[in-house]
């Protein structure tokens, strides 16, 4: 059970205009400076309602819209978040922020080679901006297409070599095409960089695994779970590679403990978790 970490780049993806690159006026540019302070706040329907006065005053402010879009993005809207883009867009097609934007909404509604299309875009305009590598890799990767996944996370990591999460996502791409040692490299650079990131040692474990080296992933386990205790998919993980080491009762342990941390897992690990009651505890 391995997790794939999408994280958007505050940095440039999902950008906010603190303050509109057109002259807005009176009425609109009150509007708009309420809508940036509640959306900074975290309140995102108010902040739409300041949006919406500013887009009445001010129709033609592309940042409007842009802003409004993030708001609606935020609340999990992708549908208005993509309206709100693509007016944006339409009224000033330069505008990298809404662009970036549209291109996470496509994203985020799982429409990833919409998605791809829009950061091809972005990186025309801005080729020296790691995140935008980073998210494009991690579309490919939700279709499948792992080398060129692999590529993308090539070129964020030469430019941004100190981010932990570009190495633990190329690492979940080269585990799906079988080269585990290089997987190993990539989360050993992840856990160096964040020593506290429990996927980061999870996703390793599981890579040790499937090396068949199971004591090592067992120490990995154990690691991610002083780091995140409450993570079902790490017991359950840890389970199976007790069970296949003959170890039942602490096997058994550990689904039940997975099973308890999230009942959905229940159907998957019922199999198991009888298995380990048997007298000799081994498959």
């Amino acid at each position: 059970m391995t997790k794939t970490i999408f994280r958007l780049y505050p940095s440039l993806l999902l950008a906010l205009f603190g303050m509109p690159s057109l002259a807005l006026a009176g009425a609109a540019d009150n509007a708009f400076s309420e809508g940036v302070k509640l959306f900074r706040a975290g309140k995102y329907k108010e902040a739409i309602a300041a949006y919406d006065r500013a887009a009445k005053a001010a129709p033609n402010a592309a940042e409007v819209y842009n802003n409004r879009g993030l708001a609606y993005y935020k609340l999990g809207d992708y549908d208005n978040a993509l309206k709100n883009y693509n007016a944006a867009l339409r009224l000033d097609a330069k505008l990298i922020d809404a662009r970036v934007n549209r291109a996470n909404a496509h994203f985020g509604q799982k429409q990833f080679e919409e998605a791809i299309k829009e950061y091809d875009e972005v990186i025309k305009q801005n080729p020296k901006t790691p995140g935008i590598y980073r998210q494009r890799g991690l579309a490919y990767s939700a279709l499948g297409q792992n080398e060129k996944a692999i590529a993308d996370f090539n070129e964020a990591q030469k430019l941004d070599p100190r981010d932990a999460d570009v190495y633990q996502s190329r690492g979940l791409a080269y585990r799906r095409i079988g080269r585990h040692e290089e997987a190993i490299k990539d989360y050993s650079e992840a856990i160096k960089l964040d020593p506290k990131n429990a996927e980061a040692f999870n996703n390793r474990a599981n890579a040790y695994s499937l090396l068949g080296k199971y004591e090592m992933a067992l120490k990995d386990f154990d690691e991610a779970i002083k780091i995140d205790s409450k993570n079902a998919r790490i017991f359950a993980n840890r389970g199976t590679i007790k069970l296949r080491l003959g170890r039942a009762e602490e096997a058994q342990k550990d689904l039940k403990r997975a099973t308890e941390l999230d009942p959905s897992l229940k159907d998957k690990l019922e199999a198991l978790t009888a298995e380990t009651k048997t007298p000799t505890g081994k498959r």
